[in-house]
């Protein structure tokens, strides 16, 4: 039978645990709001006493930042998996607007408190989104340069329009504060507008 070095399971218990914290906290934040969750409300929510929790985290601000970075990293990394998908274009477009756009924007509309919460963002919130974002938008560029190849001026341009469309139409999407539904269906059009051009361009 293989053992797992005692240090490699202490640190996997570290990492379930904070999981399981940040999942209270996400949950405890959405429900009450920032300034309204306590260290006690986020302990008790994840099954654990207020002193054990701070064996895991300094303070409140501590855990926003650890849940507010773990929730950006798992939009992004399920948005980039959409489009390795088997299907067509327009269902890789769509999964990856959904996934990013979509669940967020999904995760927004079931708190009323979400200008609080955005509202308490810092600078290392900031620094992270800022990290996965380029992630994001490299595997974007990526993929286009994948599904729509060449080097010539015409179609640089239009790869740089298509990942332009991708980043900013779903802002004017949020304009007018749709339902989860509306947004969605929205996101949908715009995947089917980009991939029916993009197979224009390539034939």
């Amino acid at each position: 039978m293989v053992t797992r070095p005692e240090a490699l399971t202490d640190l996997l218990r570290m990492n379930e645990k904070h999981e399981i914290i940040c999942a209270a906290a996400i949950a405890q934040f959405s429900e009450r709001g920032y300034t309204a969750t306590s260290m006690a409300n986020i302990a008790l929510a994840a099954g654990m006493s207020r002193p054990a929790l701070y064996q895991y985290f300094a303070n409140k601000s501590d855990i926003f930042v650890s849940a507010f970075i773990a929730i950006f990293e798992e939009q992004v990394t399920n948005a980039l998996r959409a489009l390795d998908q088997s299907q067509s274009m327009v269902d890789q477009l769509d999964g990856f607007l959904q996934r990013y756009e979509g669940d967020l924007w999904q995760r927004m509309a079931a708190s009323p408190h979400t200008d609080e919460i955005i509202g308490a963002k810092n600078e290392r919130v900031g620094a992270a989104i800022g990290g996965e974002l380029g992630r994001l938008w490299d595997g974007m560029t990526t993929y286009l340069q994948e599904v729509a190849p060449g080097q010539d001026p015409s179609m640089t341009a239009a790869r740089l329009g298509w990942l332009e469309i991708l980043q900013l139409s779903p802002k004017g999407f949020r304009f007018d504060q749709p339902t989860v539904d509306g947004y969605r269906r929205r996101l949908t059009s715009l995947a089917k507008s980009v991939a029916a051009d993009i197979e224009a361009s390539t034939r």
